[in-house]
């Protein structure tokens, strides 16, 4: 990274983390239909815009650091956390990874495409033996069954088109936000820029 440009992306980076920690309580959408407690939120946005704009290894500190404060309004010590960053690298990484390497909408929309099934998948094997065991106890499977449930029939027909609706809604709307907040930082480097040259 140009030193130049350290404190354009620095500042741009943290207001992308925060605004990615508020949208993790703010809004959540409950989704009854999948199940009560699985509520959408729109936090994987701006970490998936610093990815693009930063690169993945941006992304992924970013993720860490939101649900590292996340965990202190947080009912499950850290295990939905560790969850949730297992699932937003899976998001996260493919698009990122590949609007890296092929610098177009077309690489984007493939590599958020590869994102949201592995998403899906992570969601799928998080909650069988992380969130599971966690929120209902070791006799989860009693408990979901008292539900009218199975284990199964939760992860497949609740979990993963939860997380496939989770994923498609945080692409959608990065891709509409994407083009204006990467002009922000553009112009934040090009000030810098300007600065530096006046400081010669």
């Amino acid at each position: 990274m140009n030193r130049r440009y350290t404190t354009a992306n620095l500042t741009y980076a943290s207001l992308l983390t925060a605004l990615a920690i508020i949208l993790s309580y703010f809004p959540e959408i409950p989704l009854a239909f999948f199940a009560p407690w699985l509520k959408l939120d729109f936090s994987f946005t701006p970490l998936l815009i610093l990815g693009f704009s930063l690169g993945p290894v941006m992304a992924g500190i970013s993720l860490v650091i939101t649900n590292v404060v996340h965990i202190l309004g947080g009912t499950t010590s850290g295990v939905g956390e560790l969850a949730n960053i297992i699932v937003g690298l899976a998001f996260l990484m493919p698009p990122t990874i590949m609007y890296r390497r092929i610098h177009t909408w077309r690489g984007a929309i493939i590599g958020m495409v590869i994102g949201v099934v592995l998403m899906a998948l992570a969601g799928i094997v998080s909650n069988r033996y992380l969130l599971l065991p966690t929120y209902f106890g070791s006799d989860y499977e009693a408990v979901l069954a008292n539900m009218g449930l199975t284990v199964n029939g939760y992860l497949w027909a609740a979990i993963l088109p939860f997380n496939l609706t989770k994923g498609v809604a945080n692409a959608l709307l990065t891709q509409l936000l994407y083009k204006r907040l990467s002009g922000v930082l553009k112009e934040a480097q090009r000030d810098v820029t300007v600065q530096n040259n006046n400081k010669k």
